[in-house]
């Protein structure tokens, strides 16, 4: 114990010099903290979306932006007839029509989907929906109420618009096709929450209110979603509705949202190897200055080595001492780094009043682990340095 303690003081023994060596190892562990969370934040909602998705498939039109997973924005509406189809074949446990809307609110440039459940034979919507996922006030309950989702909600504070219970939004509706651009008052009477950021970043409302935003007559659907009794199956379920749709005027696809999401986890798995390069590079500069200021001290203190030498101690035992004076500077580094990448995240989240990264156990103990090991690195050489002091020589030269 006295020992360790001995080793500990030592390497505070120029405050000045440790001060430095701590913040260089602080700096790269706070932007591995910071990083890996963010990093880990992602994976974690594509992952959350995925399952939501799973067992599902959407049919939408043939032109739909990006492959259906819009939910079948920007896409020709169905006949409700293809709900009939679905219901039809084998495995399928549910099928829900869906019709879709652009809003644009009111002093952003942007555009926000709203969605509506119901007109395929489905009298309710079904329990993913938003309508059953309501965290905060209440489901719509008429032509004026919407709900909106708790991604959504979060950016558009970042354009200071509130969209909180009982607010009133103010939307322009998109016109063509000779019609005009429109003025839209409707009231928040919810928030919801998924799990699946498709429908999260979104608006939710009745039926009726959709169908007359985006002029879509009865008897017509943007995307059916349909239910598959058990995720074994999809694929079966999803070639027999395009035999069952094949030739029929509008075209249709049929899309698998899991597999429309595989890209993006790609490009996560990317983004985590990046991260992972970041972190080396900062694991490599850390271990620099841990060296810089342990050959530093061990150049000063040389005299001490040899006295130590000569008073019995084993080139083991100095080794051991160089590598606690090491470790402690970088733990004591990784830790601060440590505190200073959770408040850089907290500090994220606060600006962006969302949530942009996960900071848990496993992010804490890798980043600690690297700590040890940028102290290890950083007292390799200089207690290779140390022992080769002869207690002879440097007690003859002092």
């Amino acid at each position: 114990m006295f020992f360790l303690i001995f080793s500990i003081r030592n390497a505070f023994r120029k405050k000045a010099v440790a001060a430095l060596a701590i913040l260089g190892v602080a700096f790269g562990c706070a932007l591995m903290t910071f990083l890996f969370s963010v990093a880990g934040g992602m994976e974690k909602r594509v992952e959350r979306t995925m399952n939501e998705f799973s067992g599902r498939l959407l049919v939408v039109g043939r032109d739909s932006l990006f492959g259906g997973l819009l939910l079948g924005m920007g896409t020709s509406p169905l006949p409700v007839s293809y709900a009939d189809a679905a219901r039809g074949i084998s495995h399928v446990k549910e099928v829900t029509g869906q019709v879709s809307a652009l809003l644009r609110p009111e002093g952003v440039t942007f555009v926000t989907p709203l969605f509506g459940y119901g007109g395929a034979g489905s009298p309710t919507p079904p329990a993913w929906a938003p309508t059953g996922k309501i965290i905060a006030g209440a489901a719509p309950a008429g032509n004026k109420e919407i709900i909106i989702g708790k991604r959504l909600q979060e950016y558009m504070a970042l354009f200071e618009i509130s969209c909180s219970v009982g607010d009133i939004c103010h939307f322009i509706v998109p016109g063509g096709d000779a019609r005009p651009v429109r003025r839209l008052d409707l009231k928040v009477v919810g928030v919801y929450q998924t799990g699946n950021d498709v429908l999260d970043g979104a608006f939710s409302g009745t039926e009726k209110l959709t169908r007359e935003i985006a002029r879509i007559p009865a008897g017509k659907i943007s995307a059916l979603n349909v239910q598959v009794d058990h995720l074994e199956n999809v694929g079966e379920v999803a070639r027999a509705i395009n035999r069952e749709l094949t030739g029929k005027i509008p075209e249709a696809q049929v899309a698998e949202p899991r597999e429309l999401l595989i890209p993006f986890q790609n490009i996560l798995r990317t983004l985590r190897n990046f991260v992972l390069l970041i972190s080396i590079v900062a694991v490599a500069a850390g271990s620099l200055s841990i060296l810089v200021v342990m050959l530093l001290s061990i150049m000063e203190r040389q005299r001490e080595f040899g006295i130590l030498k000569a008073l019995g101690w084993t080139p083991a035992n100095i080794t051991v001492m160089i590598l606690a004076e090491s470790i402690s500077l970088s733990l004591l580094g990784a830790c601060l780094g440590i505190g200073l990448g959770f408040a850089g995240l907290a500090a994220a989240r606060r600006f962006a009043e969302a949530e942009v990264g996960l900071l848990g156990w496993p992010v804490v103990l890798a980043v600690g682990a690297c700590g040890v090991l940028v102290g290890a690195l950083g007292g390799l050489y200089p207690a290779w340095r140390a022992n080769r002091a002869a207690p002879a020589q440097i007690l003859r030269s002092a």
